[in-house]
């Protein structure tokens, strides 16, 4: 058959130029859109943004048999642990520049499949064109001043836009202050778990509570009322973006948080002014979430990358590390949007480009040093035991050190019954450093 004569054997060269070949079983490929599916709660249908194709994946079922099959899936593993760009000549799909991406999964089974030792593993194929420039190195000094930066423009451009002209525009932006806080409180508590993160939390929650009081007020002793308030709405919301806590949750939180904002400033309230102040409040408060993530998460990859610590229960790996950019690119976005519809809804002048300069920055650093931090943080790899194991045997095995014993119930999420004989078949995840 003729496409029988377009099948080429399955190869991989390592960054090193060490080369294997292997067996395989069915193939495919994947290839994401770059598209941005954007549903509104009032209109049936969605609005979809099309940029064109994104990551090409080839996830393979890599099979060595023979006697030394052990030592042959040994031998790959540690050639896609290597870092840089490898060549896959893919048996259906042509040679490609390749990376090892996901999670590794190992599987040896010595009852049914004797002599086999699977590999499963998903290469993407990565961008050769020399024109295209090396990412700009970023430097956590840089993202904490970018942030500085961008929350100094916000705040002084929402006290510049938000005013009162009578008693209903004074209660009404109380009232949406006062509400939104409520929402960030909601969501946020959540993430801070420590003394100090909660005594911080607590302590900037109350004082965004006072200061949303006295947003209108005359006195001197109030200063400034409305640029206290943008103060303390980015204090309350960058605090839980520095907590102890995983990247990914912190994602989920923020994410969920933007929805309720995007939900409750949905519909404008009556009255010229009040809209305005209504825009400048979810402007300044929707860019403070997304900053304050994106500062706290890539500063929290990059101390993930630069420490060598045992305790991995907040340790992220570098394809959570590449999610997280990715998710985060994907909400500036969606922030974006939101705020590019309200002000043509509204017909609204807008003079603030230098915070949203500030927060493109912001963004764009934040993503670049998650990146290049990525590339030193290590793979997870899963393996499926082969037999009944305990789990200071498979720590010391795994890791070189029964050190990691809470780690591997923590990453895989045991049961009593697994922490005390982990059973034949279990799928057990942990993470491997680079070579």
């Amino acid at each position: 058959m003729e496409w029988e004569n377009k099948i080429s054997e399955a190869r991989y060269t390592s960054p090193s130029e060490k080369t294997v070949t292997f067996l395989y079983g069915n193939v495919s490929k994947e290839t994401d859109l770059k598209t941005g599916l954007f549903t509104f709660p009032d209109k049936d249908g969605a609005m979809v943004q099309h940029q064109g194709a994104g990551a090409m994946s080839f996830p393979l079922t890599c099979i060595f048999n023979g006697s030394d099959c052990i030592e042959k899936a040994d031998r790959f593993e540690a050639m896609l642990f290597e870092q840089g760009m490898g060549e896959l000549q893919h048996p259906v799909y042509g040679v490609h520049k390749v990376v090892p991406h996901g999670k590794i999964k190992r599987i040896d089974d010595l009852i049914s499949g004797l002599n086999d030792s699977i590999v499963e593993v998903t290469f993407v194929k990565v961008i050769t064109d020399e024109n295209i420039p090396k990412l700009q190195k970023v430097e956590a000094d840089e993202i904490e001043k970018q942030y500085e930066d961008f929350a100094n423009a916000a705040c002084e451009d929402f006290a510049a836009g938000v005013t009162s002209k009578n008693i209903d525009d004074e209660l009404m932006q109380k009232s949406i202050l006062n509400t939104q806080t409520e929402n960030i409180k909601s969501e946020m508590e959540v993430l801070v778990s420590s003394k100090k993160e909660k005594a911080d939390f607590f302590i900037n929650l109350n004082e965004l509570k006072n200061a949303n009081n006295k947003i209108f007020d005359k006195e001197k002793s109030s200063g400034n009322g409305v640029l206290n308030v943008a103060r303390f709405i980015f204090g309350i919301m960058n605090c839980p973006s520095r907590a102890v806590v995983s990247v990914s949750e912190k994602i989920k939180k923020y994410n969920s948080l933007a929805r309720k904002l995007m939900v409750q400033f949905k519909n404008d309230p009556f009255g010229k002014t009040a809209a305005v102040n209504s825009i400048m409040t979810a402007r300044l408060s929707l860019g403070a979430l997304v900053g304050s993530l994106a500062a706290g998460a890539a500063l929290q990859v990059a101390e993930n990358a630069a420490s060598n610590k045992k305790d991995l229960n907040n340790l992220v790996s570098r394809s959570e590390a590449l999610n997280a950019a990715g998710q985060i690119e994907n909400l500036f976005w969606t922030i974006k949007k939101f705020d590019d519809e309200k002000v043509k809804t509204n017909k609204f002048i807008d003079k603030d480009a230098d915070s949203y300069f500030g927060l493109y920055n912001l963004i764009y650093k934040s993503i670049l040093l998650i990146i290049n931090s990525s590339f030193a943080l290590p793979m997870q790899r899963t393996v499926v035991l082969d037999r009944d194991r305990q789990l200071i045997e498979l720590s010391a095995e795994l890791y070189g050190s029964v050190d990691y014993v809470d780690s591997l119930i923590f990453d895989n999420k045991l049961t009593v019954e697994e922490i005390a004989v982990l059973p034949m078949g279990k799928e057990i995840t942990y993470y491997v450093k680079s070579a």
